[in-house]
């Protein structure tokens, strides 16, 4: 017989809601019914289970409903969830160079199939349902349907199912009465034991013809739940009863200590995790996953400082794994751990390391040993030889992307840490930043543009300088140089030189002066390229010839560029190729090309200086902001002001290397700038901020000023990547005199939404060192608070379902943040719920404002909005492009602000089209009320509720329940603006 799944489940319902009202009325709630409706099909049709008292239960019928319920119900459920178990086994990929996952699948992958545990579900109901419930498969059916509730990630249904089995089936006495789950028992010596657990019977007849009752099982399911639920404290208190009791089966101990050890996994407690892997050792259900719980046991080991127990079972997984990966990680591991004071130690491993490197069966992993032999010598802090080796293991990477992407980031980290900008920037280009296995993506992305725009200023420099130094010359050193150069172009290109130098009339990349080019296949002998040596050695030697002698590795061009830049000399010594990426573009090989890019005019050296000027001066700011490099800042602004002694931005200049020298600790050269910014710009704007410096410069340029508000607006409409990627160009250019507290503000909440707390504290910290007097200094306070307890608050918030917020509460929540009083007593926090759609019904209101004779009705006017000044209405708040983060945070905002007033309101957000939400607050008896509320909420808002927000971006209403759903878009709202400046002229 099919069930439709919700009948299924319905159905399963009814059969657990019916034994506890027929066997429990003791446990029964005032005023639930237990008169549950079938559906109507089946209303005159008796299921198996309602026959259960109607028939005895003979031989044959014990022994047809026992067939049944095992071969077509039981086995097909247990089967199907050892194939969902075993399908997220097969899916889950290991990563080896971190702590495995204690399980070899994760609950997310099981629960991913949903539709086959639900399927589970409803073949173990109609296990149930359709059979006698005498049957030994009942209890069976029910941990089946635990194990499908947990797998799907809902464990509060099943900790309900568990501990059903664990009431229905606990032990009875004599008389069929249960006995009180944890009970004393005699032990026929006057001593008694205290017991959970159900006693087995131990004969061969039991052991070879009947299934163990699932009660003692259901207790170890029952532990997972709470593991996953991070309940550790019930999990400890279940374990700990089960390991006293006498009576639990011996047959389930190894499962209790692979529960034990998963409660120690999660709570980071790895030396006695390791211990109980070990002890559950005989659960392994193949060689493989034999050896996968070695490797496990040997990393938990090593994290417990048990180098000599850590070797022994990476050395039992090398020897029972069929996995090469597992095998080569277990042996590099092996090889880490022997460590001591003697540098000799570490000098031995990574010469062992780099002997398996060589050998041919590790050839495919050769990537994975040379990043190894990198961490050893990167953790003595020997940077400069964990270079070369990580480069190998870029080399050798092949397709392991994710190891690839671990070498290039620590190249990265390492050239970024020795201030080699450049190079830096070469290895963070080539991350693929979108692997999920890459840490603090966003701070990679942002360090990734700053040292990119680094780059383009040096990139400037050097080009401007290059060209200037040619235009030097003398005419006819200049011409042999040019000259030296299209050689080399023209044979980059592998074209022949010209007949002529300097003419002009003919265009050498074109025509006959190409060379034929190679015939891959020989048309006189009918060889094939690869076949012909001759051809085959003219083409080596042209590829050689044009990109010079590369290794057999990817990124030579780019390496090769990094190596030009590290090692560059003056162009005039060297014989290297003019720099043009800011000059017209050359399209023809010819000394006449290459002349028109030289300054050789006077206006043509005065925009090279000029764009010189404006690149220091940039790279010099991103030195001292973004990368808080003071002694290059210092050398960059010091070489601006000897180049460009009268330069336009020199007061700018000094005021920074004043703000270099002062950070730095030298005192005498600061005072030395401070004075020579006295002599030469007394009126300054500058200098007086250097005289003073708790005051703020008085006028900001208007450039400034309209580039950060654009930075505002993008970031409250939610354009976030476009807004950072600005906000870093506009920081390089006008430094931090020019930003405010309100945008420091709205990027930290950014930051936090996105989980990036380490971005988001130094804005935060900003705010309440550089803005004392601002009222967004309190906000940030209580913020940073908040972010010191965040994963305290979030573990805490996962365990409740409460919906109230006390007053002395702080909460994160998972779009917004709520700032609050922090806590007095040692309170839970509570979770706030996600915004809902407004409540036409308004709630009660306490401590109503006093009431205020409404105004005057007008007569009937041209709008369709109704006007019921004496109906309920709530305040609106109009938001126009304002992201959905920074919408939750305006109601929490209003929301902390009523409560500060003793009010409790309704505050919720509904969308009007794309761009506009409306926050409603409610609800008041009457108009008057509303406005009153608005009046005053107009008058706080800019200072206290939301300073954050500019004023342009929200504006005030009240509004019935009646004309909402009229609002349907920004034409309507514009409409009703217009009404209600009609009807209460003067209000809005």
């Amino acid at each position: 017989m099919y069930f439709a799944p919700m009948n299924g489940i319905k159905l399963l319902v009814i059969t657990c809601l019916a034994f506890l009202a027929l066997e429990t009325p003791v446990r029964a709630q005032l005023g639930l019914s237990w008169d549950l409706a079938k559906p109507e099909k089946f209303e005159n049709r008796k299921l198996g289970y309602e026959k259960t008292y109607e028939k005895k239960y003979t031989l044959p019928r014990k022994f047809i409903q026992n067939t049944i319920s095992h071969y077509n119900f039981f086995f097909n459920a247990n089967e199907k969830v050892k194939e969902i178990i075993g399908s997220a086994t097969e899916a889950h990929k290991d990563t080896f160079n971190r702590l495995l996952d204690y399980y070899p699948y994760t609950i997310e992958q099981t629960a991913a199939r949903k539709i086959d545990l639900d399927s589970v579900i409803i073949r173990s109901s109609g296990g149930i349902l359709l059979h006698d419930l005498r049957t030994n498969w009942v209890d069976n059916f029910y941990l089946i349907i635990g194990k499908a509730y947990l797998l799907r990630k809902d464990y509060d249904s099943a900790l309900m199912t568990f501990n059903y089995i664990n009431y229905e089936y606990a032990p009875k006495d004599k008389d069929g009465d249960r006995q009180i789950v944890g009970s004393n028992i005699n032990d026929g010596n006057d001593n008694s034991v205290f017991s959970i657990s159900t006693k087995e019977k131990r004969t061969l007849k039991a052991k070879l013809f009947e299934r163990p009752p699932s009660r003692n099982e259901s207790f170890i399911w029952m532990i997972r739940a709470y593991i996953e639920q991070e309940d550790f404290g019930s999990a400890a208190g279940m374990i700990q009863t089960l390991r006293n009791d006498p009576v639990f089966p011996k047959r389930l101990h190894a499962e209790l200590d692979e529960m034990t050890g998963y409660l120690f996994y999660r709570q980071n407690i790895y030396d006695s995790a390791a211990h109980y892997v070990v002890k559950s050792m005989s659960l392994a259900t193949g060689k493989n996953d034999k050896a996968r719980r070695e490797y496990l046991a040997g990393q938990l080991y090593a994290m417990g400082n048990n180098p000599g127990l850590a070797n022994e079972y990476f050395a039992k997984s090398v020897k029972h794994t069929l996995d090469p990966v597992m095998d080569v990680y277990a042996r590099l591991n092996s090889i880490r751990l022997r460590k001591g004071d003697d540098p000799k130690i570490i000098d031995e491993n990574i010469a062992d390391l780099l002997k398996m490197a060589r050998k041919d069966a590790y050839q495919e992993y050769r990537d994975i040993i040379y990043f190894f032999a990198a961490r050893m010598e990167m953790e003595r802090n020997n940077a400069d030889a964990a270079m070369p080796l990580l480069l190998k293991s870029v080399q050798y990477a092949g397709n392991n992307a994710s190891q690839k992407n671990q070498s290039v980031l620590a190249i990265a980290e390492i050239a970024y840490n020795k201030k080699q900008f450049r190079q830096a920037a070469s290895w963070y280009d080539s991350l693929n930043t979108a692997d999920p296995t890459l840490p603090n993506p966003e701070e990679i992305l942002t360090r990734k543009t700053n040292l990119n725009l680094l780059v383009e200023k040096l990139d400037i420099i050097q080009t401007e300088d290059s060209l200037q130094q040619v235009a030097a010359m003398a005419p006819g050193e200049r011409d042999d140089y040019l000259k030296k150069i299209l050689r080399r172009l023209r044979k980059e290109k592998g074209l022949k030189e010209e007949p002529s130098f300097g003419t002009g009339n003919t265009n050498p990349i074109a025509g006959n002066n190409e060379e034929k080019p190679i015939n891959l296949f020989d048309s006189e002998k009918g060889e094939w390229y690869f076949y012909n040596s001759s051809i085959k050695s003219r083409g080596f030697t042209e590829f050689r010839n044009k990109w010079g002698n590369r290794p057999n590795i990817d990124g030579w061009r780019r390496a090769s560029v990094i190596s030009q830049y590290i090692n560059a000399a003056p162009l005039r010594n060297q014989d290297v190729p003019v720099k043009t990426n800011t000059k017209k573009e050359i399209t023809e090989l010819t000394t006449e090309a290459l002349m028109a890019n030289l300054p050789l005019t006077k206006e043509a050296l005065d925009i090279s200086n000029d764009s010189i000027q404006s690149a220091l001066l940039g790279a010099a700011k991103l030195y001292q902001y973004n990368f808080e490099d003071y002694e290059r800042a210092i050398e960059t602004w010091e070489q601006l002001l000897t180049r460009f002694p009268n330069g336009k931005n020199n007061e700018e200049a000094l005021f920074n290397l004043y703000q270099c020298y002062t950070k730095t600790g030298q005192k005498d050269k600061a005072a030395g700038v401070k004075s020579r910014m006295n002599k030469d710009y007394p009126a300054g704007k500058l200098s007086a901020l250097v005289n003073n410096p708790g005051q703020k410069p008085a006028n900001e340029t208007a450039e400034a000023t309209r580039t950060y508000e654009n930075i505002y607006n993008l970031f409250i409409e939610g354009k976030f990547e476009e807004a950072l990627q600005q906000k870093t160009q506009a920081d390089a250019k006008y430094g931090s005199s020019f930003w405010t507290p309100q945008l420091l503000y709205i990027e930290a909440i950014y930051h936090i939404k996105q989980r990036n707390d380490s971005l988001a504290r130094p804005a935060l910290e900003n705010i309440i060192s550089a803005y004392p007097n601002s009222p967004m200094k309190a906000r940030a306070e209580n913020l940073l608070d908040v972010l010191s307890r965040r994963k305290q608050i979030e573990d805490e918030l996962t365990r409740l379902q409460v919906t109230r917020l006390p007053d002395d509460r702080v909460l994160i929540d998972t779009g917004t943040v709520v700032i609050t009083k922090p806590p007095v007593t040692g309170n839970p926090p509570v979770v706030v719920t996600n915004p809902v759609k407004p409540v036409v019904t308004p709630p009660v209101v306490t401590n109503p404002t006093p009431p205020v004779t409404p105004p005057v009705t007008p007569p009937k006017s041209k709008y369709v909005y109704k006007n019921n000044p004496d109906g309920p209405h709530s305040a609106a708040i109009v938001l126009e492009k304002v992201d959905n983060i920074f919408t939750n945070e305006a109601r929490n905002s209003f929301i902390i602000f009523n409560r500060s007033a003793g009010r409790v309101l309704s505050v919720n957000i509904q969308p009007v089209g794309n761009d506009h939400k409306i926050l409603l607050i409610g609800g008041f008896n009457n108009v008057a009320e509303a406005l009153d509320y608005v009046q005053r909420a107009k008058e706080k808002a800019p200072t206290e509720i939301i300073p954050w927000l500019d004023k342009a971006k929200y504006r005030f209403m009240v509004i019935s329940p009646e004309n909402l759903p009229l609002l349907k878009d920004a034409a309507m709202l514009a409409d009703y603006q217009s009404f209600l400046q009609e009807t209460y002229p003067g209000k809005f």
